[in-house]
């Protein structure tokens, strides 16, 4: 086990771990596309036609004969509609003998039916607003790229060159172990020495957000035993396990002696507050995290540990997250000197272009508060001081 005074960073950790423990390639299954937002494609897909197939309008109007405006802009006052020219819409093909389209707002049309065109009108020349084919999509280009996280705009381009199917990364089967003889679930209101459990609704909300499919045990009491037999179970139906509480040094933190005792490669302990006390382990071939019990604890194992974990199986790289510079309404608090990285939530707002944070310190304030917050912020190492006015990159939940 590590002493406090050599406890790893979080980047230190995940590379220790990593050297011991390496990710299966991902299994894949193929489902509908309209089904597969959110997830990762596990091939690269190509567009199987053309768009528009043949051709088709620029804009609304009316699609006309180019060799009419040879020289100069037609008297269209007598012309027919079907005959001399039709209406198109935006997108649409139109009849071959009609090779060109002028703009809806620069015709009017006639009470016999003929047509009056703008004084802005000057010229008309085949392919005049016509999207030739394969313009808007080419048969045989990318839509959609192996390892893509698939959101709306991704499955709108697959949709565009007609892959209605898609293969995608199966989503890593993680089991999440709430434990505590003080627990209680949610939907009944705690009598005195009880707690409700929260963080199983949390690691469900945020392993689904990572592409996991969450697996979520009813709460285990704090005996070895029946820890030990939730383990085996765990190992044996999912692709990495997450036991909560029983990190620390407390008589019933059963649950880090279990991964000491049972792993292939064990650490314990990490530089970063809070959630010192995680542990990981590889067993039986998997990745089993303790994280810590505190919601705050817990939101932060989960959020850069376990997540790195999913990702791997999911063949993903490191997550980046979106980053604002925000001006610091009151300074970020820690004890000076002390070899850890804080994780600092923030209230991020903003006004007239400029962003502002109000750090939430986890030490003085309600978890409730902290949590609801959208900015994160990690002190260096060790860290440094700051001031009300200073700017600091802030990472957006």
């Amino acid at each position: 086990m590590n002493t406090e005074s050599r406890l790893p960073t979080k980047n230190e950790l995940l590379s220790e771990f990593f050297a011991h423990w390496h990710s299966p390639a991902p299994c894949t299954e193929l489902i509908k596309t309209g089904d597969s937002c959110g997830r990762v494609l596990a091939a690269d897909y190509f567009s199987l036609c053309d768009s528009p197939v043949f051709r088709s309008s620029m804009m609304d109007g009316v699609a006309v004969k180019a060799s009419a405006f040879a020289v100069g802009v037609p008297d269209a006052s007598l012309w027919k509609i079907d005959a001399d020219y039709v209406f198109t819409d935006t997108g649409d093909d139109f009849p071959d003998e009609f090779d060109a389209v002028i703009r809806i707002e620069d015709v009017e049309i006639l009470p016999n039916g003929g047509l009056s065109f703008s004084d802005d009108l000057k010229s008309v020349k085949p392919g005049t607003l016509v999207n030739p084919k394969g313009k808007t999509l080419a048969k045989g280009s990318l839509v959609g790229r192996r390892g893509d996280v698939l959101t709306p705009g991704g499955l709108t381009a697959l949709a565009m060159g007609a892959v209605s199917e898609v293969a995608v990364c199966a989503k890593p089967r993680v089991v999440f172990v709430p434990t505590g003889s003080e627990l209680i679930p949610l939907g009944t209101l705690p009598a005195r020495g009880k707690t409700i459990d929260a963080n199983s609704v949390m690691a469900r909300a945020l392993l689904e957000q990572m592409g996991a499919e969450a697996i979520i045990y009813p709460i285990a009491k704090d005996d070895r035993d029946i820890l030990s037999e939730l383990l085996d179970k765990a190992l044996s139906e999912a692709d990495a396990v997450i036991l909560n509480a029983g990190s620390s040094k407390g008589v019933e933190d059963y649950n880090y002696t279990l991964l000491e005792e049972r792993g292939e490669f064990f650490i314990h302990g990490v530089a970063a507050l809070p959630g010192k006390p995680l542990a990981m382990a590889v067993i039986d071939g998997k990745p089993v995290i303790n994280v810590a019990g505190p919601p705050v604890s817990c939101f932060n194992g989960l959020d850069w540990c376990t997540r790195a974990i999913v990702r791997r199986l999911l063949g993903l790289s490191e997550l980046v997250r979106a980053k604002v510079n925000a001006t610091l309404t009151a300074p970020i608090v820690h004890k000076t000197g002390t070899r850890y990285e804080s994780i600092i939530r923030l209230n991020v707002e903003q006004s007239d272009g400029r962003y502002t944070a109000t750090p939430v310190p986890h030490w003085t304030e309600s978890p409730a508060d902290v949590l609801r917050t959208n900015g994160l912020y990690v002190t260096k190492f060790p860290p440094e001081q700051t001031e009300v006015g200073d700017v600091i990159g802030i990472e957006l939940l």
